[in-house]
């Protein structure tokens, strides 16, 4: 179930994945003066919310690690390679320092990416999801914390929805940690009377990531969180691409921005790097999409479970992915990425 990048238009072969700008209203004290710079999409903070929470992303760049958990499913990403949080310190060290060299003074902050319901092939009436078991809280979240890391839970969807994921990542208690993020996976959304998914390759509405934010940033307010929450939204067929995959984002320009959410565009799938730059630079483009704050990007490594050659040929090095260096062919990263993710 992964995909490739596809070389050009019409290229058969396929796409991957495993598995407005806002500009900010800044209240001038003195005198009581508001001055608001324009903006093209709604606006969705409330009066006096602004700048009381602190965002992550703000001033900090993420770089997590992707799988189904540790020592679970290596096949699935990188993180299924390490047997404890003690080991994935140890090989993502080395990552840490080389980010910290290149983000301008920025923070560098380590997360745990877990596939937190993956998409299985669809019997009976359920929703199509595995979701991890085991004690969350005791083996990922609270040990994260400790570290000053992040866990961010992904959801596949299956045939649930992004609304109702969040809710039950509400439910189970997991969001109330300050340290707890979410991600969203179109790629194996379901139709109805799909079977298995991922095939063809699913899609969600601006309207439900809207609704997943509004959700997600009442439940900051409501329990009166200190940090914003990050929604990644992964993506790797839009409309400013064309090239044959589903826009994964449908009427993408209608995204909104929230107070106390910090939402990220993830340009994911398989490639070559300038593949990867070329869909990277269009698919979080400020132009084509305003309301973009926020940016990541995900780089697949050769993975020693996976036989077919599922990775980046070859995987970008930090220097490219940050803009420093033009990768073969020329395409430089247009602006650095907020979140690096390594599958």
């Amino acid at each position: 179930m992964r995909h490739k990048l596809p070389e050009q238009a019409g290229d058969p072969s396929l796409f991957r994945h495993l598995n407005c700008s806002l500009h900010f209203v800044k209240a001038i004290a003195a005198f009581a003066v508001l001055f608001a710079f324009a903006a093209p999409c709604q606006v969705s903070r409330e009066a006096g919310r602004t700048g009381s929470r602190t965002g992550l992303l703000e001033t900090n760049t993420l770089f997590a690690v992707y799988g189904r958990g540790f020592n679970i499913a290596p096949i699935l990403g990188r993180l299924g390679t390490y047997k404890d949080i003690d080991a994935m310190a140890s090989d993502t060290r080395s990552w840490v320092k080389r980010i910290s060299a290149v983000t301008e003074g920025k923070g560098v902050v380590t997360g745990i990416h877990l596939i937190y319901a993956l998409a299985v092939p669809c019997t009976g009436k359920g929703d199509c999801l595995d979701y991890l078991s085991g004690d969350i809280v005791g083996k990922y979240i609270k040990p994260a914390a400790e570290r000053g890391w992040v866990v961010i839970l992904d959801t596949q969807l299956g045939r649930s929805d992004p609304m109702k994921q969040v809710n039950r990542m509400i439910a189970d208690g997991y969001l109330k940690y300050e340290n707890v993020h979410v991600a969203i996976d179109p790629e194996f959304h379901t139709r109805p009377a799909q079977l298995v998914p991922g095939i063809p390759i699913g899609t969600v509405t601006a309207s439900q990531i809207n609704k997943v934010q509004q959700i997600l940033d009442s439940y900051v307010e409501s329990q009166n969180l200190k940090t914003k929450k990050i929604l990644i939204v992964h993506q790797f067929g839009d409309a400013t691409v064309h090239d044959g995959v589903p826009f994964m984002i449908q009427d993408k320009k209608a995204l909104r921005d929230f107070a106390d959410v910090e939402l990220v565009i993830d340009a994911d799938g398989l490639g070559s790097p300038f593949l990867k730059v070329r869909k990277y630079n269009l698919m979080t483009n400020s132009r084509a999409y305003p309301f973009i704050r926020f940016r990541a990007i995900k780089i697949f490594f050769p993975n020693p479970w996976e036989k077919r050659g599922h990775f980046d040929k070859p995987p970008m090095t930090v220097d490219e992915i940050f803009g420093l260096r033009a990768v073969p062919g020329g395409l430089r990263i247009a602006a650095k990425p907020n979140v690096v993710i390594i599958a």
